[in-house]
C-alpha cells in the first residue's frame, strides 16, 4: 500500500484533534471572566468564539506533523485562510471592525513575509500596513493556479475593507503540536485552579469531559456551541476533586464489563461472600466495587497522590471499625450453631458494610471505596464475614490447602 494516503489521513486526523484541543486551550482564556461567551468547532470558522450570535474571534489552524514549513507569502496555507475571511468579510465588511482573525500554525513565517508583519503585537514587528502591500504585491507575481480563486477574493475587497481585515489579522506561527499544547497551553492555564503539582491532573480531568461534550456538539443538527459557563462549571468541579484534602473519584460510575467481573470469580473474596449465601446481584455488586475501589486507588499511586502511609491508614480505620463488629457477631453465636444461623450472622455482618460503613480517607468519603476496600481485605483475609472465614478460606496463598 502507498504510503502517502496514510501520512495524508494522518494530516487530516490530527488537524481536526488540533482544533478540538486548541479550542480548549483559547476558552480557558475567558473562564472567569466572561461568561457569557461560546466556542464551537466548525461552525463559523475552524474554531470561533461568539457573544450574542455576534461573531468575536475566528481562528483557522494549520497543524504539521513534520516540524517544519514556511508560512512565505505565497503559502497555500496563508492564502486558503485569507480566501475564507475575505470571503466572510465581502458579505459581512462590519466583521473587521468587531473581530479577530488569528492563523494558529505550526509552520513559521520567515523574517520580512507578510505573516511576518502580522504577529500579535509584542511578540514581533506588527504592521499591517506592510503585510498588506506584500500580500497584493505577492499575488499580482503569482503563477500559481491553485491559489488564483484566494487571491482574487483576498484582491476584490475595497482598499479600506482590505485594511480593516489585515489589521484584524494575527499571525501565531510556531504554535505547538497537537502533542504539546497540553503543557504549553492548557496545562499552564489551569494553574489558576490547580493546587501546585496537580496541573497534569486537572487537564487529564479537563479533557476527560472535553472530547465527549466536543463529539456531541459536532453531532446537533446544526453546530452546537460550549459554553464558557459549561466550562467554568466543570472547573469548578476539576477544582473542588483534586483540592488538597481530597482525592478525585474517577472511578465512581465505571461498570466494567462482564468478562472483567468474570475474572474475579476465583478471588477468595468472592467465595467469602459465597460462604454466607449472598445472592447473585449483591454478588455482582461487590465484584464492581473491588474493582472500582482497586483501579482507582491505582491510580491515586500511579499519579503520585497519595501521602506515606495514607492507605495503610485508611486500611487500619477500616479493620478496626470491623473488629468489634465481628467480635460481636462471634459472641452472640452459640458454639454449636447451625450452618445457617452462620450465614444469617455474616450476611447481617456483610449488610452493614454495604449500606452504613463509610469512612474517609483523607476527606474524600465514598460507598465504592469503602465497600471496595472491605473487599480488598477480605481477599487477604484481614477481614471476613462467617465466623471461621480464616479456616474456611485457607488456600496456597498462605502455604496451606484450600478448606473451602
Amino acid at each position: 500500500m502507498d504510503a502517502k494516503p496514510i501520512h495524508s489521513a494522518a494530516q487530516s486526523a490530527a488537524g481536526y484533534f488540533y482544533q478540538a484541543r486548541l479550542a480548549l486551550a483559547e476558552v480557558l482564556r475567558y473562564a472567569y471572566k466572561d461568561s457569557g461567551i461560546d466556542v464551537a468547532v466548525e461552525k463559523l470558522d475552524d474554531v470561533s468564539f461568539e457573544k450574542n450570535g455576534s461573531a468575536l474571534e475566528f481562528l483557522q489552524t494549520k497543524h504539521h506533523i513534520e516540524k517544519c514549513g514556511d508560512l512565505t507569502d505565497s503559502s497555500v496555507d496563508l492564502w486558503k485562510t485569507l480566501r475564507i475571511w475575505s470571503e466572510a468579510t465581502k458579505d459581512d465588511p462590519s466583521l473587521p471592525g468587531r473581530t479577530r482573525f488569528a492563523l494558529v500554525t505550526t509552520a513559521q513565517a520567515p523574517d520580512g513575509s507578510a505573516a511576518s508583519y502580522l504577529r500579535p503585537a509584542g511578540v514581533g514587528v506588527r504592521d499591517p500596513a506592510k503585510a498588506e502591500a506584500i500580500l497584493m504585491a505577492a499575488g499580482t507575481a503569482s503563477k500559481n493556479a491553485d491559489l488564483a480563486k484566494s487571491i482574487a477574493a483576498f484582491s476584490v475587497l475595497t482598499p479600506d475593507i482590505r485594511k480593516s481585515l489585515v489589521s484584524a489579522i494575527e499571525i501565531i506561527d510556531r504554535a505547538p503540536h497537537i502533542d504539546e499544547i497540553g503543557v504549553v497551553l492548557i496545562e499552564e492555564r489551569l494553574r489558576m485552579i490547580a493546587p501546585r503539582g496537580k496541573a497534569v491532573l486537572a487537564r487529564e480531568q479537563l479533557e476527560g469531559w472535553w472530547w465527549p461534550r466536543i463529539c456531541a456538539a459536532l453531532q446537533a443538527k446544526t453546530p452546537g456551541t460550549i459554553s464558557v459557563l459549561e466550562v467554568e462549571q466543570k472547573l469548578d468541579d476539576v477544582r473542588d476533586s483534586i483540592r488538597r484534602d481530597a482525592l478525585p473519584l474517577d472511578m465512581e460510575h465505571v461498570d466494567p464489563t462482564q468478562a472483567e467481573l468474570d475474572t474475579l470469580d476465583e478471588m477468595r473474596f468472592v467465595r467469602q461472600l459465597q460462604a454466607i449465601g449472598i445472592g447473585t446481584n449483591r454478588l455482582q455488586f461487590a465484584k464492581r466495587d473491588f474493582y472500582r475501589a482497586s483501579v482507582q486507588r491505582s491510580r491515586w499511586a500511579r499519579q503520585l497522590l497519595l501521602f506515606d502511609g495514607e492507605v495503610g491508614r485508611f486500611e487500619k480505620t477500616l479493620i478496626e471499625e470491623w473488629q468489634p463488629r465481628f467480635a460481636q457477631m462471634c459472641d452472640s453465636l452459640a458454639e454449636g450453631c447451625s450452618e445457617s444461623a452462620l450465614c444469617n450472622a455474616g450476611q447481617n455482618l456483610y449488610g452493614w458494610v454495604e449500606t452504613d460503613a463509610r469512612f474517609p480517607i483523607r476527606a474524600t468519603v465514598s460507598r465504592f471505596l469503602n465497600v471496595g476496600s472491605y473487599h480488598i481485605l477480605s481477599d487477604d483475609l484481614r477481614v471476613g464475614w462467617h465466623r471461621d472465614f480464616q479456616i474456611l478460606h485457607v488456600d496456597n496463598r498462605d502455604g496451606g490447602s484450600n478448606g473451602g
